[in-house]
């Protein structure tokens, strides 16, 4: 039996799942993709070359009777439509594969074998802080002692008083003497006014960018955590998209669908739509299969807007399938009951 390979939904875009009918999992899943007729004719993780290397899944896992292998964008960036052989030692197994022209391609930087996380992470909380020791109790002042005698009075110290009281009246005759016989004291001069110092200006007040247009230069992970929800995230796939940066914009269209906002739902479909397609944004071919499928996931989430494209889609396929394309028969069955 022909192994089966297929686009994973499960993972970020450029997964692929391999899966061997009647095949039991073994414990070790690496395996090994040769292309027939060529010098470089073993895959590896940096491409096609000469020596033979062993292959290690994302995932591995048993679905009843069936073992499925899933392999990254690091793999499939490399695999071209065509025949191929697909070895898995631990298993003695050798089959011939064929690579479907259908299975998603993932060019762009971010790191592969990688899901962009669902929830934003919670800063920690910072530890408590203790409180302080209670200030001790002011010592008791201490009892007054009931021996200790008062000092004793001198005789001498009762006539100080009469003496300073005569002093005094001699000092203001005197004063009054002086101010008689020369007039009043001049006034004093004026003390100088105090010079006012002006107060430094304002300092100037900076707007914070838009976090839209700080998002351009953030990384997909960064942007992802940090949008405030889906239609955020929706907004930044389509700077991205304007801006020319197709593989990001589509990791972000499709982040925003799983997350439940409809027009993102719309806006994948129209990347696989034949109609209006344009290779290399981010696709090489069409997938109309794809694009129906995501156009019913719109409408049924109550984007409006995806009701045209997708009769659109329709007639489409009901001419295709006039013209003997089972394709097409498979999509108009699946998507329009």
């Amino acid at each position: 039996m022909m192994p089966r390979v297929e686009n994973d939904r499960r993972f970020s875009l450029g997964h692929a799942r391999i899966t061997l009918e009647g095949v039991q999992a073994p414990s070790d899943g690496g395996f090994r993709i040769v292309r027939e007729g060529y010098a470089a004719a073993n895959l590896g993780r940096r491409g096609w070359q000469v020596q033979e290397e062993k292959l290690t899944p994302v995932e591995v896992r048993q679905e009843g009777a069936d073992t499925v292998l899933v392999i990254g964008p690091r793999l499939t960036r490399h695999l071209e439509p065509g025949p191929l052989v697909f070895l898995l030692p631990a298993a003695a197994l050798e089959a011939s594969l064929f690579w479907p022209d259908d299975i998603d391609v993932f060019d762009g930087d971010l790191p592969p074998e990688t899901v962009l996380p669902r929830d934003p992470e919670m800063a920690p909380k910072p530890p408590p802080v203790a409180a302080a020791p209670p200030a001790p109790a002011p010592a008791p002042a201490p009892p007054p002692r009931e021996d200790v005698a008062p000092p004793a009075k001198h005789e001498g110290a009762s006539r100080a008083p009469l003496f300073a009281g005569i002093g005094l009246l001699l000092l203001v005759a005197v004063g009054g003497a002086v101010w008689w016989f020369t007039g009043s004291s001049p006034a004093p001069s004026p003390a100088p006014a105090p010079v006012a110092t002006p107060a430094p200006p304002p300092a100037p007040v900076t707007a914070e960018r838009p976090w839209l247009e700080r998002s351009d230069g953030m990384n997909l992970r960064d942007l992802v955590q940090s949008a405030a929800d889906a239609a955020a995230i929706h907004a930044a796939a389509l700077r991205r998209q304007a801006a020319g940066r197709h593989d990001d914009a589509l990791v972000l269209f499709e982040e925003a669908g799983e997350r439940g906002h409809a027009p993102a739902l719309t806006a994948v479909a129209r990347l696989y739509d034949p109609i209006g397609f344009v290779a290399g944004r981010p696709f090489r071919a069409p997938d109309p299969r794809a694009a129906a499928r995501y156009y019913r996931d719109a409408v049924q989430r109550g984007d409006a807007a995806a009701q045209a494209p997708r009769a659109a889609l329709r007639n489409w396929l009901e001419e295709q399938a006039r013209a003997g394309n089972g394709t097409a028969e498979t999509a108009l069955r699946e998507f329009w009951p």
